[in-house]
């Protein structure tokens, strides 16, 4: 009986059971395959790497962010600063106008009263500021017109005069000031002096048609 040529049955076992435990070497477990995963995840705590030419760009793509935040501020603070330093000027040269406007305006009206011989302390030429103790000089009675026109030419010349009502319908007295309380005042005989030189000059007028007013008299 021949003998049989070829592995023995023991050996062929062996060989195929060395075959399994290779490939299930190579093949990676279920857990190795989920560290390997894990590992390829961020995850707090992990850093990442980044190249220097990446580093380099976004280091000049933040400053050039705040230099142009800079310039934009800087810019926009100039334009407001200008603005209020405007505004600011304009409130002060409105402040010096005004006092000159109103110095101007008073000079004027001082000038006028001066040009005119009225004074800035005398009342309405239609008031009537009289005491009823005191004696005042009147110097005609008559037409509301006629006695404004004598009022105010008496004013032009300096002497203080006012328009009051008559107590007759459509009179007028104009009455020159100032008055007082004894009728042989020195201030008295001065205001009729007054009186008489300005009538020499309203009788020469169209309107005094030749009324001197020595005919003034004192009255309560």
């Amino acid at each position: 009986m021949s003998k049989r040529k070829g592995p023995a049955l023991y050996e062929l076992i062996s060989a195929s059971k060395a075959s399994e435990q290779a490939q299930d070497s190579a093949v990676p477990s279920p857990q190795e395959h989920d560290v390997d995963l894990d590992r390829n995840v961020l995850a707090p705590g992990r850093s990442i790497r980044m190249s220097v030419g990446t580093m380099g760009v976004a280091a000049a793509v933040c400053i050039a962010l705040i230099i142009i935040s800079f310039t934009m501020g800087y810019q926009k603070g100039m334009a407001i600063g200008e603005q209020a330093r405007d505004d600011y000027g304009v409130r002060l040269q409105e402040s010096f106008e005004e006092p000159s406007e109103s110095i101007a305006g008073n000079s004027a009206t001082s000038t006028h009263s001066a040009s005119t011989g009225q004074k800035s302390s005398w009342g309405s030429i239609l008031s009537d500021p009289r005491n009823p103790d005191f004696f005042h000089f009147v110097l005609i009675n008559t037409r509301k017109d006629g006695a404004l026109q004598l009022a105010t030419f008496c004013r032009e010349k300096g002497l203080e005069t006012y328009v009051v009502s008559g107590h007759n319908t459509g009179f007028f007295n104009v009455v020159a000031f100032p008055g007082s309380q004894d009728k042989n005042a020195p201030e008295l005989k001065f205001v009729q002096s007054e009186i008489h030189a300005i009538g020499q000059e309203w009788a020469v007028t169209e309107e005094g048609q030749g009324k001197d007013l020595q005919d003034a008299y004192l009255i309560r």
